[in-house]
Parts: C-alpha cells; structure tokens; sequence
C-alpha cells in the first residue's frame, strides 16, 4: 500500500463492560499499521463499567490510540456524529461494541477503498450478543444472516 492513510475506528457504545475489551482485542489485532490508527468511542454515558474497562485496556496497550468522547443524547446516530467529529483520519472505519472484526479487517476496507476509489465499503465482522438470553442470540444471529446485513 504506497500511501497509508491515518484511519479512525468509530465506536458508538453504551453499557458494553462484557463486549468492549473483547472489541478492543480485536481492534489490536488488527494488521493495518498502529501508528496510522486511532479508536474514537463514543459513549453514551454509561452507568456499567465500560469506561473502566476501556481505561484498563488504555494502560495496557498504550500504543493504541484510544479516546473516549461523550455521546450525551445517548443515541447511536448521535454517538457516530459525536465520533466522527472527534476523528482525525482520512477515513473512517464504523464498528459496534458487540462486533469482532477479522484481523484484516481495516487493511482490507482501506486497500478496497484505494483499488477502487469508492466511497463506501464493508467486510467481515462477527456479531455477537451482548447478554446470554435468547433474545439476545437471536439479535445477534438475525444481525449476522445475510438477510440482515443486506447480502
């Protein structure tokens, strides 16, 4: 990749303490260059312990840029506004707190992005549930199927 845009992974969240380190291992994992990388989450004034979690994973993996902004109207639309307000990359990479990307994720979309020159494009992730109720699996299995994201 001759020119390697700065990239802002976007996260909007809202009581996420059992899915956001897991994300956020993702998003560590991930192929594309470090130092090209930042994470913007917005949250939507948690009451859980997210923003403890996140803290912790911050001291734990500071050459990750992470930052938190406040999504005070608690809304995703407004979470992902409030993101992508505070971003600075040249493109902007959407993921959710329940969602595991593959560790190509990012490099791929950006490489499709250059190859192509589109506006828009999208990849593999893995959904998953936010709690172990059946509600909550069916959420995240009707999210995953085909029919749900549109293929």
């Amino acid at each position: 990749m001759p020119n390697i845009p700065f990239v802002s992974i976007i996260v909007p969240c809202y009581n996420e303490e059992k899915t956001i380190q897991h994300l956020l291992n993702g998003i560590l994992a991930q192929t594309y260059p470090r130092e090209k990388l930042e994470v913007v989450i917005s949250d939507g004034m948690s009451t859980d312990s997210t923003l403890k979690a996140i803290e912790s994973f911050q001291q734990s993996h500071a050459d990750l840029q992470i930052r938190v902004v406040v999504n005070q109207a608690k809304t995703i639309p407004s979470g992902l506004n409030q993101a992508v307000r505070e971003s600075r990359g040249e493109i902007i990479v959407r993921l959710d707190a329940h969602s595991m990307p593959i560790p190509e994720y990012v490099q791929r979309c950006v490489s499709a992005l250059q190859f192509d020159k589109g506006t828009n494009v999208g990849g593999v992730w893995e959904i998953r549930p936010g709690s172990n109720t059946w509600i909550a699996e069916s959420i995240s299995l009707a999210a995953a199927h085909p029919l749900g994201v549109g293929d």
